[in-house]
């Protein structure tokens, strides 16, 4: 008889029993997902998807699911309808994504993950740094601007008949809080169940956000924090950036259910 069952037989005397609780390592936000998201074929929305390295990550971790993926940037989009030309639960849509539809400025970077509907500041550590990498002046960092469409995601929504999305993926640099604001609808019904969002706290772009633009969304429409990537502090980093993960009020009542550290008796 193993150590393990022994003890059991003692501890049942008194009424207990040793079970093992499930972790997650606090930093793995795909462990987060698929602990939350049990379903084998998710619908999934992929707002800044640049050149698709969210649509290999999904699709790693959920063969069947379906990536609706939004990008303003022409050649990043041209290269995902080539790496993905023969998935039909692919979707790549050439356009941003805010909280109203209008046509507004986007801002190339000499990095394209850098590319944004905001500006970058000027004499930042975080612009020299970037700038030093790409052997450029700080100044030509921002190669040109263009004109793009935005559409909101209610509105795309409505338009594909999607009535729940399972996992919303942000990562606009800066331009989150417009992407959030343009999906109210979908958020008042809790119809997103798990929402990843990227928040940049450094000054690195115009009118940086704090967690008080996003969660004044999704709090009063029941959502909850869940978990964040990394902590960290503006004196410190010279990029204070985290993923957040907020779950609507349904997907943590279900959490509740199967989590080791509620009482489910």
């Amino acid at each position: 008889m193993s150590m393990k069952n022994i003890l059991q037989k003692f501890i049942n005397l008194f009424g207990y029993k040793i079970s093992k609780i499930k972790t997650i390592d606090k930093y793995d936000l795909d462990g987060f997902i698929k602990y939350i998201n049990e379903k084998e074929k998710p619908v999934i929305f992929d707002v800044g998807a640049n050149k698709g390295q969210s649509i290999k990550r999904f699709k790693k971790m959920f063969k069947e699911c379906t990536i609706h993926s939004f990008e303003p940037g022409d050649s990043e989009c041209e290269q995902m309808r080539v790496n993905h030309k023969n998935d039909n639960s692919v979707y790549i849509n050439n356009v941003g994504v805010g909280e109203k539809k209008e046509f507004l400025e986007f801002y190339i970077n000499a990095k394209t993950t850098h590319s944004s509907f905001k500006k970058l500041l000027r004499n930042t550590t975080w612009i020299k740094k970037r700038s030093e990498v790409k052997k450029i002046k700080n100044e030509k960092y921002t190669i040109s601007k263009e004109l793009k469409q935005i559409i909101t995601l209610d509105d795309y929504a409505n338009l594909n008949g999607i009535k729940n999305i399972d996992i919303l993926k942000i990562d606009t640099q800066g331009y989150d809080d417009k992407v959030i604001a343009g999906a109210k609808n979908l958020i008042n019904g809790n119809k997103i169940k798990i929402i990843q969002i990227e928040i940049i706290f450094s000054e690195i772009y115009e009118n940086p956000l704090n967690i008080y633009d996003i969660e004044k969304f999704l709090v009063p429409n029941g959502y909850k924090l869940f978990g964040f990537s990394n902590a960290g502090s503006l004196a410190s980093h010279h990029i204070f950036q985290s993923d957040f993960i907020y779950i609507s009020k349904d997907t943590y009542r279900e959490f509740k259910k199967k989590s080791d550290f509620f009482n489910n008796d």
